[in-house]
Order: C-alpha cells, then sequence, then structure tokens
C-alpha cells in the first residue's frame, strides 16, 4: 500500500503542481506524519520535491524536472488520453480513472498549444439511454469476472420468457449501444452472450469457478448478434421525415422520388425492433415489401386503432 501511495503522491504532484500537506494527508487517509515521511522517502528516490511556506504554500515537484514519456509522442499520448475518456465515459473503472491521470501526468512537458487542447476526435462509448441500473450491472459483473464468481441472473429472452440462469462471465461486450455479458452457462452446457437490458435480477455468487478456454476473435461472429433471419425491404417515407430517414440508412440504399418522398431498398433482421422501428414513423412510412412484414404491420395498426374507438 505504502509504494501505491507513494507513486499516487507522484502522480498527483506532476498533475496539479503545488499540493498542500492537509490535502495529502485528507486525500490518502493518513496523518501529516506519514505525508512528510512519504515526501523525504520520494525525495530520497530521486524525485526532487520543493516545500513553499506560507498560505499559498505546499509541496510541488521541481521545475522542468520530467518523467521520461518513453516511446510515445505527445500527439499519441493526447490520442491515448482522448481514447480512455470515452472508455471512462461508459463504466465508472477506478483503474481506467487511475490510468488517466498517470498518462495526462507524462503531458507536463507539452508545449502550451498541446496542453489544454481537445484532440480532434471525440471518444464516447457510453451507450445511448444508459441508465444507473446497467451501470450498476456491469460494475458488479466487472467484479465477478476479476474475482472469478459465479453469478445468478434471471434473463428474459426475446420472446418474453424468463428463466433462471447460473453463468461463469468471461468478458463485458459493448456493441454499437448495447451492452453484453459473455460467459458459460452452466443450464445449457456452453457459452452464451447474455444482453444486460434483458437481465432483470443478479447476485453474485461466493461460487468460484476455473476459466474455460475460449477464443475472443470469434465474438465477432457470435450467432447471438443476430439472431433472426435478415430480410430486403422496400419502404417509402414521407418527405418530412428525410433527415431521420437519412440517420437511419445508408446514402446508397435511399431513392428520392418525384413527389418527394422516399424510397428505401435494404435489407434488416426480421424481429421485434424491426416491429417497433417501422411503427416509431407513423404515417409517415408505407411498408411495400416484403408482404408479410406490410401485413404484419398493418395488422397491428388495426388492433392498435381499435383501443382508441
Amino acid at each position: 500500500m505504502k509504494v501505491e501511495r507513494l507513486l499516487a503522491i507522484v502522480i498527483m504532484l506532476l498533475n496539479k503542481r503545488r499540493v498542500s500537506a492537509r490535502e495529502l494527508s485528507d486525500h490518502f487517509e493518513v496523518s501529516l506524519r506519514t505525508v512528510y515521511r512519504d515526501l523525504e522517502t520520494i525525495n530520497a528516490a530521486g524525485i526532487p520535491i520543493v516545500a513553499y511556506p506560507g498560505a499559498s504554500g505546499g509541496y510541488e515537484i521541481m521545475e522542468n524536472f520530467t518523467i521520461d514519456r518513453q516511446y510515445l509522442s505527445l500527439d499519441e499520448l493526447v490520442a491515448v488520453i482522448a481514447a480512455l475518456k470515452g472508455v471512462h465515459s461508459s463504466t465508472d473503472d477506478k483503474q481506467i480513472g487511475q490510468l488517466l491521470e498517470k498518462i495526462k501526468a507524462l503531458l507536463t512537458t507539452a508545449p502550451s498549444s498541446l496542453q489544454g487542447s481537445a484532440h480532434p476526435v471525440v471518444y464516447d462509448f457510453n451507450p445511448w439511454g444508459s441508465t444507473p441500473a446497467i451501470a450498476e450491472k456491469v460494475n458488479k459483473l466487472r467484479e465477478s469476472i476479476e474475482k472469478r464468481l459465479r453469478v445468478r441472473i434471471t434473463y428474459t429472452k426475446i420472446q418474453g420468457d424468463a428463466t433462471e440462469r447460473t453463468i461463469e462471465p468471461v468478458t463485458l461486450i459493448i456493441k454499437g449501444y448495447v451492452w453484453y455479458v459473455y460467459g458459460y452457462c452452466l443450464q445449457r452446457q456452453e457459452d452464451r452472450l447474455f444482453r444486460l437490458s434483458r437481465i432483470a435480477d443478479m447476485s453474485v455468487l461466493s461460487e468460484e469457478f476455473s476459466p474455460r478456454p475460449y477464443h475472443v476473435d470469434k465474438l465477432e461472429w457470435l450467432e447471438e448478434w443476430d439472431t433472426a433471419e435478415r430480410i430486403s425491404l422496400v419502404l417509402q417515407f414521407a418527405s418530412r421525415v428525410h433527415v431521420r430517414v437519412r440517420d437511419m440508412f445508408e446514402p446508397e440504399t435511399i431513392e428520392t422520388m418525384q413527389d418527394g418522398s422516399l424510397l428505401v431498398r435494404t435489407t434488416m433482421t426480421d424481429d421485434e425492433w424491426l416491429n417497433g422501428m417501422l411503427l416509431s414513423f407513423g404515417d409517415a412510412l408505407c411498408v411495400h415489401e416484403p408482404a408479410h412484414v406490410r401485413q404484419r404491420i398493418g395488422e397491428t395498426v388495426i388492433k392498435m386503432a381499435k383501443l382508441y374507438e
């Protein structure tokens, strides 16, 4: 713990410049005497710390002293920080937060043009509609993965059936806007993928498990990403929703008609999400093909209309 605290003090001094002994004492929850001993230890290790008296005094690392950045250029360090910030936005990971602080410390000698400037690309992996409940599940599962503890979940399939499962979680995955946990399901006796939003209840058990062999490469092709059949669709949208249509579909799939409407030819997964997406356009959409989707949407609209008679 002392070595970690010493390293953390160095990082704080590199990032914040001047820090008071009281601030260090409060931050690390140790006595002032311990802080003074730590500062002496750091100084003896070859990192020169200067003390400044007075109301605005404190401790800082001697000016012009830097820690070698080793193999990364300033531009590369800024890019790493931007990427880490994106990952940090999606989960409350203390290790990533600490890593961010350490890498930021390596930028203390960056030119003024680089310091405080934004990276050309902002990475934000926090899914749209993410809730505190999802974040809590992510953190619980991450802890169970690290400690290799089994997890009991109540899982609802897309058909609406709820089942209890005991899983041995291997890794957390964020794909698109959705969080998943991948692991071994004891009930199915095979590796499975579970969508976090469909986990109703979850409890981390005290049962430890031994890791089973698996290959991360195959996650790219898991059938669970896309379990339903893909179908060809021909959809016609009213011109008033053209912005939303262009946000949702690739330009090459969109044809502008003479009346201003948009004809879209595309392929999508035939599942409940498709139904909801199509219905969300209301009377601004007409489904031309395939016939079974056109019929299904029509029947749903009739049922909805009867609710308002």
